[in-house]
């Protein structure tokens, strides 16, 4: 198989798995008897983990191989599954997260820095894009499958999700290939381990648009959590005499199909080549969508509400894809995965830092309030990545791949 279609299946097959296990996930943790407390305890204990694991993961696959670590990553997120299915309890579901986390810190970062070496360049943009469409169409089929599965038990999504995800990391024992990329050192050690953090943050650290960029990251970090989880509830009163779960799958779903033709259609645009095209036009997305989710929370039109729930989700759904292909672009092969992962990382942060202002807001004032203040902070995030812009080249050639 090549390493371009097998990139394409890894973002399918995972995002099918992915949206079967965690489609009814917060109704499973409420029937086993999870408080709000331990329901936010359990949120809290996923964010820390991805936050204090992202970097350490990323100089790993700098240092070792991308290959196995998106392989042990694929395996203990299944582990991690499985163990929240079948151990109905909240300490079971702690430790899951724990296991789970760590293994999404193994792939995030590594995965993109390994299709960014096995591809072809000439293929590189395309698979990117193509990859993006294909998340979405996962997580359409499974929703579908979730709510399927759900008949059986509210645990059995889980679980199947699981094995799932098992599947994948042993099929890419099997298929996944590492020829294009060598690590920059042989023998791992805490001091090399050191030296790749230090490689890592210096080219952040030299390069304003590898700055901009993370930096830009933290906010829009901030902004995603608000909405995230003020959106929906947000969103209740007008759909008190309707079916919420119809009402809400039917809005992902929606946005996901809006999300896979719009990035097919810009990804015909788009090229690793012309970098500062394409934080040109994530600038454009972050502008848009601050201005939607601030609209959105100020509304009080049905109709208005809805439609602006459904922009920003497919607008960010969007954005996931064109992030990747611009820190492709600007990443070197020896620190790409380290930069990758300080840039999850700081996404994670966001998160953390962001949500509590937005519910603070939410409780003093409305929840239409809180996803205002939300979007507001997409507005810095919108100038970082401007300013990142123009320190983007207007072309550039592919990287030679390494052997």
């Amino acid at each position: 198989m090549s390493s371009y279609r097998l990139y394409l299946l890894i973002c399918g097959l995972n995002s099918f798995a992915s949206r079967i296990a965690f489609t009814l996930n917060l109704i499973y943790q409420a029937s086993i008897g999870l408080s709000p407390l331990q329901l936010v305890l359990v949120g809290t204990v996923m964010e820390t983990v991805c936050f204090l694991a992202q970097v350490p993961t990323g100089v790993i696959a700098d240092l070792r191989s991308r290959r196995l670590s998106v392989i042990i990553g694929y395996l203990l997120m299944g582990v991690g599954l499985l163990v929240w299915g079948l151990i109905p309890s909240f300490a079971a579901i702690l430790v899951a997260n724990v296991i789970w986390s760590i293994g999404v810190t193994c792939v995030d970062g590594a995965e993109e820095a390994w299709a960014a070496d096995e591809i072809p360049a000439a293929r590189v943009t395309s698979a990117f894009v193509r990859g993006g469409q294909l998340v979405q169409a996962g997580s359409l089929l499974g929703i579908a499958a979730a709510t399927g599965l759900a008949l059986l038990g509210l645990a059995v999504p889980i679980v199947v999700g699981g094995v799932l995800t098992l599947l994948l990391g042993v099929l890419l024992m099997v298929f996944m290939k590492e020829d294009g990329w060598s690590p920059a050192e042989t023998r791992g050690s805490w001091r090399s381990m050191g030296r790749q953090v230090a490689a890592g943050a210096g080219a952040v650290r030299r390069s304003m648009l590898l700055g901009g960029i993370v930096a830009g990251t933290l906010f829009a970090g901030m902004s995603s959590e608000g909405f995230d989880r003020l959106s929906q509830p947000f969103l209740l009163p007008f759909v008190s005499s309707l079916d919420e779960t119809w009402v809400f799958g039917g809005l992902a779903m929606a946005a996901a199909l809006g999300s896979i033709a719009l990035t097919g259609l810009i990804g015909r645009h788009l090229d690793t080549t012309h970098p500062r095209r394409i934080g040109e036009l994530m600038t454009v997305l972050q502008i848009v969508t601050a201005i939607g989710m601030i609209g959105f929370g100020l509304t009080g039109q049905w109709w208005l509400a809805f439609g602006l729930y459904l922009v920003v989700r497919l607008l960010r759904d969007t954005a996931s894809p064109i992030m990747t292909i611009w820190m492709v672009s600007a990443t070197g092969p020896d620190t790409r995965a380290t930069v990758f992962s300080i840039q999850a990382q700081a996404d994670a942060l966001g998160q953390i830092v962001g949500g509590p202002p937005a519910g603070v807001v939410g409780s003093r004032r409305s929840l239409g309030a809180g996803i205002s203040a939300a979007g507001v902070f997409l507005l810095p995030a919108a100038a970082l990545f401007a300013l990142a812009a123009r320190r983007s080249p207007l072309s550039a050639e592919p990287e030679p791949v390494s052997h």
